[in-house]
């Protein structure tokens, strides 16, 4: 039994379910359980510990999603805070929230919230892709992932290079009698064609690597000599074996009906072709109706059929035929092939897709249970809980790695919050029996939320009406019984209502088709033709009425003036392009603008990709006259008839062009395709001339779109026909990409939206048209050669050439979604929606047109029954029953009016003047940026060196932080015999630091306790890293000395440990600061650093200059150690031939040298802001451990090569206040 949520007494532990309709404040809830999280709320029902955004996980599908649920938590805690301060207004959840608490607590609650708040940068908000590529990179060792695999968007390139290779090593050791037989049973005659044909399941294919598939090429030899064993029967006996099937059917022995006279002559032919001249097998029809089976069937009542051994020879190769699926076989084996091939290729390049990033960790945390165990235990203790959002669309992987981590444990939270009726994204992975099968782990778990907050009373009736009705049926409304029920929820309703001339319209029409039309115009063109015209008209209709002046359409509230209707306040919902495309010519007729969203078309799917291939054809062979008139008769140049005639006839004109596609050329080799797309627009005013049509924005951004994506791709391509081969790949092959080949949005004015309902899943429009709604696309063999269907426990196979009953199955599944998607369609609206109905598909004798029923809405209406043509009024009656919020009307006559423009007597507002100052040396510098140029004093006076004039002289990096402080050295390699190479004879300079720095930098992300433990991987990892470097001489050295180093204690001010004592929760490496930087004058800060850090020792001074702006750094590691912080930076710098060159004295002499008095002074100062920021009592003497330097090549256990300072508050105070207002403390007040 379900259970209504309360975000205020959910328990905040164990494994749960939250079934979030549509509508209901899914967000809203997410954001109220994360302010209990982090106050700690909810005694029984609440969280062992209060906990920080950083271990709240909150996994989510998209970045758009993730973007926003960061800011939506964020505002929320900001909000919660102010109320907790007693400065903010707060809703009544906030209210009740604050009651809970003493008002003594108060303040403290509003610290925690205010510091969550403001940690939300760090928060653990991701995708689900993004989460499981960090988990790998941060757990390495556990997940046994490498630490520096490239995540590619896409394997198309290993996946070709996969197929062309199983091509070749499969199909050219076959004869060439065997490939044709292939080839004819198979389809497939290129490589490019069997990817094509393998591509969706490959990675749904059972086994590993293909040795428990069939060999197709085994298959195919048996095949061939079942063929030629028939025909050897036949070609004996053939003049025999026919004359009497034609004799029994002139005698009518044979059923005429069965064996008609024309018929038997052709299916004759095609047996004297194969058996005596060598041509193809016959059909199967052919075969079966002369074998001994087909005969028998086919004879006349009291008759017997002809006999014959060449009928039983038929019998005998029908069966073979049936048993012996060379082309399912070759799928599944190519498939299985190619993935292994695939997988291989990956491995030898330190690469993974996205699906990879799920599936490594999926096999990680299902290791040996103690490997797997001991990764699952790390991730519950980073996050103890999470909450996965838009659950429905979690496929299987996936579940599996949550359960893994989390179900049945105890002290952690798994909060799964999704909603089953809107589970549409199949065709991306997703599994609704996933669904099903956590609501069965979570049974006595389940929550509900049970109030709609986007849509007005009268919208939430009529959907409950049209669900609600179907829940009477025996498969319920969603065909999945009472594992999917539709549960009524209520509504909080809207205060404004759509009014058009003074009434309220309804919030669902039912558009229907009159009854009297032709047959041949309700077929599926006929019905979206239409459609799509009484759609267009009505938002015409709208449109003018809330253009006019009194308003007639718009939005009213009790009290106030009506806001107009606008066309951005319109969606029309369709399925796919071609639906789209009726809508929007339609709509253009009315001269109404609109714009098209969708999430799966591709823009490789677009004419223009095909008009741009033949563009770049051209401009690489500009001599070749076909290729360039080809290019000029494109729609993107789209020269005039009267033009390309002229070019056919005047030689010099034609010369001319030719010429200027040489210039195209010329750019492409010197620019790059994007630079020559872009010259070509220009230069055939393209731009202008597509504007000019109706339908000139989409296509331009097709154009533009196209050209971006093939620049990006160029980089990795190798020249002109690499670009041309790749792009005519991803034409043939447009399904096949990722989110970057997703049609962009073409304008960003207020127009009417047409959006895929896809698309539209998540958002929310005030009017919805759902002209097509009954259109669907039944699962039949002629359009799926492969289906996914699922057993009754829930189990999904791919099966290659599917029987009736599969086909069967897959279509029912069809219809469930199709049914889910007509939810999630139909809760879209705020206010109203309109849908066209019309029974639509084949005609019977009776004149009825009969498949609506296998349609969403059809199934809705009857239950699955058909419905005939002049029963529709009445079912739709029957569905509206006494609801008054639904209207059954026919469809609006048609007109062919425009609609009325949009009135351009908007006043201009004059400009304001800005009579402020910009300052004009305002920039975000750095530490090296301020040492730039820093000399040793000469002779008592200053050298005095600016700064750096850019804006901008901060790294965007830790690696470019790290280049910025060594620019200026050599790399120095020494030659050095094998028994005298240690860490002080290691090369030396810029490169070699970077290396130390990024073995170190690693060490802190995996963990240097778990680095320090597992000493045979980390060997492994430096051998692999000194490899790469050609190093590979010194990994012993530098293994041995790395380990030694991270477990050397280091001497801190009052007590010592070692890095090894550290885990990835003590330690951040790589830590980004920035804070502001007010007219800082060099001198005062160089004067104030000389002072107080090793006086009286000579060191660079800086030019006088003003940093003003942002100071930006990287500290190399930020550590806690006794409950104090420190900061720790290492330095590869070589003092000299042994470990007695990096005594104290020796390491102040480089520290003032090199101006690292400054360098830690400032991580100092960052450390001590960060800390005044995140603790509430914070006490710079208490919490502040001091800087930590190590001198990589000296390090030992007697404190060589260890420099460790602590400076005092005092300067730390005068630092914060020299950076915040320019000034220096003076003895006699501010300077």
């Amino acid at each position: 039994m379900e259970e209504q949520l309360n975000p205020m007494t959910f328990p905040l532990n164990g494994a749960r379910l939250i079934e979030a309709s549509a509508g209901t404040g899914k967000t809203y809830t997410i954001a109220a359980l994360y302010l209990r999280l982090v106050l700690g709320h909810g005694n029984k029902n609440g969280f062992a510990r209060p906990l920080t955004p950083p271990e709240i996980l909150v996994v989510t599908f998209t970045n758009a999603a993730t973007e926003e649920l960061r800011e939506r938590i964020r505002s929320r805690l900001t909000e919660a805070a102010g109320f907790f301060r007693g400065t903010g207004e707060a809703d009544a959840f906030l209210e009740e929230l604050k009651g809970d608490y003493d008002p003594g607590e108060w303040p403290a609650m509003a610290m925690r919230l205010e510091q969550a708040a403001q940690w939300m940068d760090e928060s653990a908000i991701h995708t689900i892709h993004a989460w499981c590529q960090c988990m790998l990179r941060q757990h390495a060792f556990d997940s046994l992932s490498l630490f520096d695999l490239e995540l590619a968007p896409n394997d198309q390139d290993l996946l070709e290079e996969a197929a062309c290779d199983f091509w070749r090593a499969g199909f050219y050791p076959q004869s060439v009698s065997a490939l044709s037989e292939l080839k004819a049973v198979a389809k497939i005659s290129t490589p490019q064609e069997l990817l094509k044909q393998v591509f969706p399941i490959i990675d749904a294919v059972d086994c590993a690597d293909g040795s428990n598939t069939v060999d197709p090429f085994d298959l195919l030899d048996q095949r061939i000599q079942s063929i030629e064993s028939a025909r050897l029967v036949w070609a004996s006996e053939f003049d025999r074996a026919v004359e009497q099937v034609t004799k029994a059917q002139a005698d009518k022995t044979l059923n005429n009906n069965k064996y008609r006279k024309g018929s038997l002559e052709k299916w004759i032919v095609q047996l004297d072709q194969w058996v005596n001249h060598g041509g193809p097998l016959p059909e199967n029809q052919v075969l079966e109706k002369f074998s001994t089976q087909g005969l028998t069937a086919g004879k006349s009542k009291n008759n017997n059929p002809p006999t014959h051994p060449a009928y039983d020879a038929l019998d005998v190769l029908n069966e073979a035929l049936a048993s012996k699926d060379v082309k399912q076989a070759l799928i599944y084996h190519a498939a299985a092939q190619i993935r292994k091939r695939v997988a291989e290729a990956k491995d030898r390049l330190s690469r993974m897709g996205f699906n990879d990033l799920l599936t490594r960790l999926g096999q990680a945390l299902s290791q040996s249970e103690s490997g797997g165990n001991r990764l699952a235990r790390v991730i519950r203790d980073q996050f103890p809980v999470a909450m996965i959002d838009e659950f429905q669309d979690t496929d299987p992987v996936q579940y599996s790695s949550f359960a893994a981590i989390y179900q049945n444990r105890e002290n952690t939270g798994l909060f799964m919050i999704g909603d089953p009726k809107q589970a549409i994204y199949a065709f991306r992975g997703a599994d609704i029996h996933t669904y099903l099968k956590a609501k069965k782990d979570t049974l006595g778990h389940h929550y509900t939320l049970g109030k709609n907050y986007r849509s007005t009373h009268r919208m939430v009736e009529g959907v409950n009406q049209v669900f609600g009705w179907a829940s009477h049926f025996p498969d319920g409304p969603f065909l999945f019984k009472d594992q999917i029920p539709f549960d009524s929820v209520k509504a909080q309703g809207r205060q404004e209502q759509l009014m058009v001339d003074d009434q309220e319209v309804q919030a669902m029409t039912l558009w229907l088709m009159e009854q009297g039309e032709p047959v041949n115009k309700t077929g599926p063109e006929g019905y979206i033709t239409r459609m799509a015209q009484a759609g267009a008209q009505e938002i015409a209709r709208l449109i003018s009425l809330g253009r006019q002046i009194p308003c007639r359409a718009g939005f009213a509230q009790p009290g106030e003036e009506m806001t107009p209707l606008r066309p951005s306040d319109i969606a029309v919902l369709v399925r796919d392009g071609r639906e789209a495309a009726a809508i929007q010519s339609a709509l253009t007729t009315h001269g109404i603008k609109s714009v098209y969203l969708s999430d799966k078309e591709s823009v490789f799917d677009s004419p223009e990709a095909q008009s741009l291939l033949y563009i770049l054809q051209a401009c690489s062979d500009p001599t070749n006259d076909t290729l360039v008139r080809t290019a000029l008769a494109t729609q993107i140049i789209d020269l005039s008839f009267e033009t390309l005639d002229r070019l056919e006839q005047d030689e010099l004109a034609r010369e001319a062009e030719l010429e200027r596609f040489k210039q195209f050329q010329n750019i492409w080799h010197y620019q790059g395709v994007l630079p020559m797309v872009r010259a070509l627009l220009l230069e055939f005013n393209v731009g202008a001339r597509m504007l000019a049509g109706s339908t000139g924005e989409r296509r331009l951004t097709n154009v533009l779109h196209l050209a971006e994506i093939i620049q990006v791709a160029a980089a990795d391509l190798d020249g002109e026909q690499g670009i041309i081969r790749w792009l005519a790949g991803q034409i043939e092959n447009p399904k096949r990409g990722g989110d970057d080949q997703i049609l962009r949005l073409e304008s960003d004015q207020a127009l009417v939206r047409v959006v895929t309902i896809h698309k539209s899943k998540g958002l929310e429009y005030p009017l919805v048209f759902l002209p097509f709604i009954c259109s669907f696309r039944k699962v039949t063999a002629r359009n799926s050669s492969m289906v996914k269907i699922h057993d009754k426990d829930g189990n999904v196979r791919m099966v290659v050439n599917p029987g009736d009953n599969e086909l069967e199955m897959a279509d029912q599944e069809r219809l469930a979604e199709d049914l889910r998607i007509l939810y999630v369609a139909l809760t879209r609206a705020c206010h109203a929606c309109w849908l066209g109905m019309g029974v639509i598909g084949k005609v019977t004798k009776k004149g009825e047109t009969t498949d609506l029923h296998q349609s969403g809405i059809g199934y809705l209406l009857k239950g699955g029954e058909m419905i005939p043509t002049v029963e529709l009024p009445s079912v739709l009656a029957n569905l509206k029953g006494d609801c008054d919020t639904i209207a059954v009307t026919p469809l609006p006559d048609l007109s062919t009016g425009l609609a009325v423009p949009e009135s351009e007597s908007k006043v201009l507002l004059p400009a304001r003047t800005f009579n402020g100052i910009i300052p004009k040396n305002w920039r975000i510098s750095s530490y090296s940026g301020i040492l730039t140029g820093a000399a040793m004093p000469e002779t008592g006076t200053d050298t005095q060196v600016s700064l750096k004039d850019s804006a901008v002289d901060s790294p965007d990096s830790p690696a470019q932080d790290q280049l910025q402080e060594t620019a200026g050295e050599e790399n120095l390699s020494l030659d050095v015999t094998p028994g005298a190479r240690s860490i002080h004879t290691f090369a030396r300079g810029p490169e070699p630091g970077t290396f130390l720095h990024d073995m170190l930098e690693w060490a802190a992300h995996t963990g240097f306790d778990q680095v320090a433990q597992n000493t045979a991987a980390t060997r492994d990892k430096v051998t692999e890293l000194c490899i790469r470097r050609g190093w590979d001489l010194w990994s012993d050295v530098l293994s041995d000395w790395f380990l030694e180093l991270i477990q050397t204690p280091l001497p801190l001010l009052d007590d010592s440990m070692a890095l090894s004592d550290l885990g990835p929760e003590l330690c951040k490496a790589e830590m980004e600061f920035l804070f502001a930087a007010h007219q800082v004058d060099i001198h005062d800060l160089d004067r104030l650093v000389t002072d107080a850090v090793l006086p009286g020792i000579v060191r660079p001074v800086l030019r006088q200059d003003r940093v003003n702006g942002m100071l930006k750094g990287f500290i190399d590691l930020l550590f806690r150690f006794d409950n104090r912080y420190f900061v720790l930076d290492y330095k590869s710098n070589y003092l000299g031939e042994n470990q007695s060159a990096y005594g104290q004295d020796a390491m102040a002499q480089a520290m003032v040298e090199h101006r690292y008095d400054l360098q830690y002074l400032l991580y100092i100062l960052a450390l001590h802001r960060l800390l005044k920021a995140r603790i509430q009592d914070y006490d710079y003497e208490r919490d502040v451990g001091g800087a930590v330097y190590l001198f990589l090549r000296g390090v030992n256990t007697s404190g060589q090569g260890i420099y460790v300072d602590k400076p005092p508050a005092t300067l730390i105070n005068e630092l914060d206040n020299l950076f915040k207002t320019g000034n220096l403390f003076q003895k006699g007040g501010l300077k």
